[in-house]
C-alpha cells in the first residue's frame, strides 16, 4: 500500500506530510515558502493574467506561490510512490492553488478540504487530518455525495 501524502497550504507556506497507514504517524517529506520579494527571489515565473484584469501585487505573489507549489505536488505524485494526495488550504489561496494543478492531479485528489490549519499544533493537525480522511473514506465508500471542492 503507498503511503498518503497530505499538503497543507497557505499563501506564505506549504508542508507536504505522508502517513504509512491510517494510525501512522505524519512524517514531514517537505516545507516550501513563499519568497519575500516574489519571483525576484528565484527562478523567474511567468503568471498568466487574467483577460482584462490586472493583478495586484499580492495577488501576483499569491499566484506565483500557488504555481510553485502546485509543481512540488507533480514532482511528489510523478513517480508514483503516494497514493491520491489530500489537500487543506483556505481559499482565496486554495482556488488559486486548484487554478493551477492538471485535471489528472484534481481528480487523483483524496479529499479538498476548504480550511486553513497551517497555524494548528502538530497534534491537532493530526487529529484533524484523520477526522477528515475518515469523513472522504465514508463518503467515497456510499457512493454518496463527494466532500470534494470543485474548482468552477
Amino acid at each position: 500500500m503507498k503511503p498518503d501524502l497530505i499538503v497543507i497550504a497557505n499563501a506564505s507556506e506549504a508542508r507536504l506530510l505522508s502517513r504509512e497507514g491510517a494510525t501512522a504517524a505524519l512524517v514531514m517529506v517537505d516545507s516550501v515558502h513563499r519568497p519575500e520579494r516574489g519571483a525576484a527571489a528565484g527562478t523567474p515565473i511567468r503568471v498568466q493574467q487574467e483577460p482584462g484584469e490586472p493583478l495586484d501585487p499580492r495577488r501576483r505573489r499569491m499566484r506565483e506561490f500557488a504555481m510553485v507549489v502546485a509543481q512540488r505536488i507533480e514532482d511528489e505524485l510523478a513517480d508514483g510512490h503516494y497514493a491520491a494526495p489530500a489537500l487543506f488550504a483556505a481559499c482565496p489561496f486554495l482556488g488559486e492553488l486548484m487554478r493551477q494543478l492538471p485535471r489528472r492531479t484534481k481528480e487523483a485528489m483524496r479529499t479538498v478540504i476548504d480550511a486553513d490549519i497551517s497555524d494548528l499544533d502538530e497534534a491537532e493537525a493530526a487529529q484533524r487530518i484523520e477526522l477528515e480522511l475518515r469523513a472522504a473514506a465514508q463518503d467515497t465508500g456510499r457512493g454518496g455525495k463527494s466532500r470534494r471542492w470543485r474548482a468552477g
